[in-house]
């Protein structure tokens, strides 16, 4: 392998110009599970291991892996990845960041940070489609490059390939454009699948009264671990729509659904808005939208269950004809077939757009 570095390559939208890594292959890869070329050193396995993304894998699974990977040096400024080319490699950084430019239909350029221990590469390679963004070192990088038998390797591990398909997402996420939506009383909000940064964003405002949160889930306020799997979620399973005041501001209300284990067309639904937007028809916008991304999703049924001395929850159940049922002393349940999409209480241009954002993230690599 050699690293191949064209002169006054330019940057991303022109701007400014950088080294270009290109990287390059003159070997015969192997099948994953077999000997590369050279082969996996006991460092390279362990270098692997210490990342989140292949936490708990088998030394076996890793060194298959690291048999397919070849070293990655980069320095400060250059090119990895560039959005728009064909795709046939990923990137594992073990050390440096990586700067992340995503140049969207409309020209307005995306750019975001990612630290050591991850992934970049990996969404074209799912889709089976150009890259979506273009990744720039931001400090002397070091990690591997992988091509088609590596990224084999990872997807015939179950566990990374359900870390890797779950990040994926979530930065495909990244790149939509939220939906303007609007409130009872005329004031402008954004609807947008969740993101993981939502849960600090959540966790830090203070938009949420301790009865709301009581209320909400249970018992009192979320804890760290609680609001990971709240808010860092796979789109398919589980499922997040949040609603903010602005583009970057904190999130005011989110609804969510979670497919039950033993029954995938069916599944739990939950949502909060903020105590001063109660009461503004959010709650009623959400639970639409989670109709909608819910129907995408193959589900037909949708089940809650609420504290009893919860009013705001059932008054909202009540407009959708729920039929509250005890299920033990202090709290309700209530199960119900998703209407027909017509019948919900959406434009028909907000419906499309929310069928559109729920398609793209469900089905991204279908």
């Amino acid at each position: 392998m050699s690293l191949r570095i064209p002169a006054n390559c330019p940057g991303e939208g022109g701007a400014g110009r950088v080294p270009y890594i290109e990287v390059m292959t003159d070997y015969a890869e192997p099948a994953c599970g077999r000997a590369g070329t050279p082969g996996a050193s006991a460092t390279d396995v362990e270098k692997l291991s210490a990342l989140d993304m292949f936490a708990g894998t088998p030394a076996k699974d890793l060194a298959a892996l690291a048999a397919q990977l070849r070293p990655l040096r980069a320095a400060a400024g250059e090119v990895l990845m560039r959005q728009g080319e064909k795709a046939s490699s990923f990137a594992i950084i073990t050390s440096g960041r990586v700067e992340i430019r995503h140049a969207g239909p409309d020209g307005q350029v995306t750019v975001t940070e990612l630290s050591p221990g991850t992934i970049v590469g990996e969404i074209a390679l799912l889709r089976g489609k150009p890259r979506t963004a273009t990744v720039i070192a931001k400090d002397d990088v070091r990690g591997y490059v992988g091509y088609d038998g590596a990224f084999e390797c990872m997807l015939a591990t179950p566990v990374v390939a359900e870390r890797l398909v779950r990040t994926a997402r979530q930065r495909l996420v990244a790149y939509i454009d939220p939906i303007p939506v609007s409130a009872r009383d005329g004031t402008g909000f954004l609807l947008r699948p969740v993101l993981p940064g939502d849960a600090e964003r959540f966790k830090s405002d203070g938009s949420f009264s301790r009865e709301t949160l009581y209320r909400r889930y249970q018992g009192g306020a979320p804890t760290a671990a609680q609001l990971d799997y709240l808010f860092e979620v796979d789109y398919v399973d589980h499922f997040v729509w949040v609603v903010t005041a602005c583009a970057d501001g904190p999130v005011i209300a989110d609804a969510r659904f979670i497919r039950d284990e033993d029954d995938p067309r069916s599944a739990e639904v939950a949502l909060t808005v903020a105590d001063a937007y109660q009461n503004r028809g959010i709650g009623t916008l959400l639970l639409s939208a989670l109709a909608v991304a819910a129907r995408v999703d193959g589900i037909e049924r949708l089940h809650a269950r609420v504290l009893a001395d919860n009013p705001p929850a059932r008054a909202l159940g009540n407009k959708v004809d729920a039929r509250w049922e005890p299920e033990e002393p202090g709290v309700i349940t209530t199960t119900g077939e998703i209407p027909d999409l017509d019948e919900l209480p959406l434009d028909r241009d907000t419906l499309q757009k929310v069928q559109r954002v729920a398609r793209q993230v469900i089905h991204a690599f279908d």
